[in-house]
């Protein structure tokens, strides 16, 4: 069960911070969720709904996420619910193919994300966070700098206006990136690496392994004739034991299951997508 509220966590239209590499989360995930958004927009999507399954095959009627697009695409609303009977809300809004805000509600907390941009760029995610139950605020700025050639070089992690971490970025010659180093108080505290194939789609996110006492991969991605990613393979944190999502499109080009496995490739659940328009 916990292993099918990833999946569905994942591949969501939220953007919210799922792994630590923020070059991947700011980036990548923003700039992924704004194809898909329009993608939606192209296909005239209203509604999507997912249906869960066990790895026997037996339906999941109290988890689910449902999401309705409206304002012609502008506005993304997604509703979902897992078996604990936790509920959640998360609207997102876009402006000329863009996220610009999300509002995250679930159990008494509620986080507000501003995206900005400059020339196309993402100049900075400022992210509000509220929790109702202790009487707390927090807050969390990004902010981004590139090179001339639009490059990311850095980025400034502003935690409630005093506590900054400085991330470098250090990319090759087809301006890739292909190291995140985060630095503290002037000292390195996180390393990550990243790598591609000849076609220069990101394949590995890599860093040292505490329990393996090695560098070893997060995350690797495979992917189909079209460019979209066809397989990931997720490293539990912490530990070397790891899970596999296989991806299947359908012929708009929108993901239409998604499989999960463990390292023994033992099926551990299904997650089908509805599409209405």
């Amino acid at each position: 069960m916990k292993l099918l509220l990833s999946i569905l966590t994942f591949c969501s239209i939220s953007i919210q911070p799922l792994f630590a590499q923020y070059y991947f989360n700011d980036i990548v995930a923003t700039n992924n969720t704004n194809q898909l958004q329009q993608l939606y927009v192209k296909q005239n999507i209203k509604t999507i709904k997912t249906v869960s399954k066990e790895s026997d095959g037996s339906i999941i009627n109290d988890f689910f996420i449902m999401q309705s697009i409206h304002k012609n695409g502008n506005e993304i609303t997604t509703q979902s619910q897992q078996s604990s009977g936790s509920k959640s809300v998360l609207k997102s809004f876009f402006e000329n193919g863009k996220i610009v805000k999300t509002i995250n509600e679930e159990d008494g907390v509620s986080t507000t994300s501003i995206y900005s941009y400059i020339d196309n760029k993402l100049q900075s995610i400022v992210s509000g966070t509220t929790d109702t139950f202790i009487t707390s605020n927090s807050k969390e700025e990004h902010i981004w700098f590139y090179k001339s050639n639009s490059t990311p070089e850095k980025m400034f992690k502003i935690k409630n206006g005093k506590d900054t971490t400085v991330v470098n970025f250090i990319s090759d010659e087809n301006n890739l990136i292909i190291e995140e180093q985060w630095v503290r108080n002037g000292k390195m505290i996180e390393n990550y690496y990243y790598y591609y194939n000849d076609k220069n789609w990101l394949t590995d996110i890599v860093r040292y392994n505490n329990k393996a006492k090695k560098m070893l991969p997060d995350f690797l991605y495979e992917y189909d004739t079209e460019g979209r990613v066809s397989k990931m393979i997720q490293v539990i944190a912490g530990g070397t034991n790891y899970n596999i999502w296989v991806y299947t499109y359908n012929s708009l080009g929108l993901k239409e299951k998604e499989v999960c496995y463990d390292k023994k490739k033992q099926l551990l659940g299904t997650v089908e997508y509805l599409y209405n328009n």
